[in-house]
């Protein structure tokens, strides 16, 4: 029997039928519903922003990439009734086997995401040199000088050398891109490897992407896995090889931006939004940035000093997850 997906949801929002919430780093709010199965209910009280994540959804459902179905949207309250695709995160499959297999599928999706037309999944802006500016800018402002207690000047200290950074890392290859790909985004289903959290997709940097999803934070993938991950990425992509020499050649730089963008996500979700869970990965995620940043140490060898002194003033904090 065909079910009746507004009514659904529309019992929902009236409180009709019950759920439990699920924990997320979004301001959104999800809830898996307790009277019908394989289905999550998503709140946004930004109705617009609402709307416009049931379109691309939409959409990359109609491409054929793997993200949770939509079944009905209520634009009145920005409620959307989506596909349950499980409790099982990439994050949660790694930890509890080991197994990097779903990790290689991930990357092989993340290529098929990044060829995607951008006409065909219009209007979607741009992320481009200015916004890894905008970044670094609030690396400083809320991680260095609002968490660990710098003094203003660091901003004059970094400038330079956060303008080589983006000069460099916005050299890679662009497509439409996740902007968020790690393994709290990525799901293990009975149907396979399924991507959630689109809301902040643009087209940008394939590079950031891909080091979202190698350089995570929340895993300690060894080094022979993250060179089998960036095979398979390369292997299904549809860069030139000149291209692909160019995501390689800017991959580290890439990687560096967003190892300092999860640093500060991690502290104001800790910190600000009371998700303190989050905070025990700071240390992980600075210590990602400064193996990288040693490679590079005549590029940049202030910032890798100001890392290892925000290490220090953060070492209190355990690193649990291993």
């Amino acid at each position: 029997m065909m079910k009746d997906f507004g009514s659904i949801l529309t019992h929902f929002i009236e409180g009709k039928i019950g759920g439990t919430q699920i924990l997320s780093g979004s301001n959104r709010k999800f809830f898996r519903i307790f009277e019908h199965s394989n289905f999550v209910v998503m709140l946004d009280q930004n109705r617009d922003e609402a709307a416009r994540y049931v379109n691309l959804l939409k959409k990359l459902y109609s491409l054929n990439i793997p993200v949770p179905q939509v079944f009905a949207f209520d634009d009145s309250s920005g409620a959307l009734l989506l596909e349950d695709i499980g409790k099982i995160s990439l994050f949660d499959w790694y930890r509890s086997t080991g197994d990097f297999e779903p990790h290689l599928r991930a990357a092989e999706i993340l290529a098929r995401i990044h060829y995607l037309n951008k006409d065909e999944i219009s209007p979607i802006s741009d992320f481009d040199y200015w916004d890894f500016l905008y970044e670094t800018q609030y690396f400083t402002r809320h991680f260095l000088i609002g968490y660990c207690g710098f003094t203003e000047n660091i901003e004059n200290i970094l400038e330079d050398e956060f303008v080589l950074l983006a000069n460099l890392a916005s050299r890679s290859p662009k497509g439409f891109m996740h902007r968020d790909y790690q393994s709290q985004n990525i799901f293990v289903a009975n149907t396979g490897v399924k991507i959630v959290d689109f809301q902040g997709a643009r087209f940008g940097f394939r590079a950031y992407d891909l080091a979202s999803l190698i350089e995570d934070p929340y895993l300690n993938l060894p080094y022979s896995t993250k060179v089998a991950l960036i095979n398979e990425y390369l292997e299904n992509s549809d860069l030139s090889p000149q291209e692909k020499l160019e995501l390689l050649e800017y991959y580290p730089y890439n990687a560096i931006q967003r190892l300092l963008q999860a640093t500060t996500a991690f502290a104001y979700l800790s910190k600000i939004a009371g998700k303190d869970w989050f905070e025990k990965f700071i240390i992980s995620a600075l210590e990602r940035a400064k193996n990288l940043l040693r490679l590079n140490i005549d590029k940049f060898p202030t910032l890798l000093k100001i890392l290892n002194e925000a290490k220090m003033r953060v070492s209190k904090y355990a690193i649990t997850y291993y």
